[in-house]
């Protein structure tokens, strides 16, 4: 996945705390053991970038492996949930496409259907890096 390399840069750049890197057998391992798929493009991501310990000035996170595992305990059709904005106000999940990529979808937890935001996930950090707040804020920019 292209990029990755960039979005370190970024969130280094705001002294965040950054997760090491995960292995590939812990991710795959880890979206398994939730009824998913770990594609090659979540690989790319968490095996360069373990995750985040707080939000960036854009205020969303990207989670963890073990922060994955204990924010679905309920198995979605959806996908799986993997980051969030503004303390949870609303959450990103990645949902396996047929072509061995993520889609990304937004779940409001409002009762409705989670809603496409990026038909993958380099497609979701492109965005996030050309406007973060636009992006976030709800609109589809794929």
């Amino acid at each position: 996945m292209q990029g990755v390399g960039e979005l370190i840069d970024h969130w280094k750049a705001e002294n965040l705390t950054l997760v090491p890197p995960a292995s590939k057998a812990q991710i795959l391992e880890t979206f398994e053991s939730l009824g998913s798929t770990a594609t090659a493009d979540v690989i790319a991501l968490y095996t360069s970038l373990g995750g985040m310990r707080e939000m960036d000035k854009a205020l969303w996170r990207l989670w963890p492996l073990e922060e994955i595992k204990a924010e679905n305990s309920e198995l979605s059709s959806h996908g799986v949930l993997f980051s969030d904005y503004l303390i949870c106000c609303w959450c990103y999940r990645l949902k396996a496409n047929p072509d061995g990529t993520s889609s990304v979808l937004e779940d409001r937890f409002d009762g409705s259907e989670p809603r496409l935001v990026a038909s993958t996930l380099e497609a979701f950090f492109h965005s996030y890096l050309a406007d973060a707040t636009r992006l976030l804020d709800g609109a589809a920019l794929d």
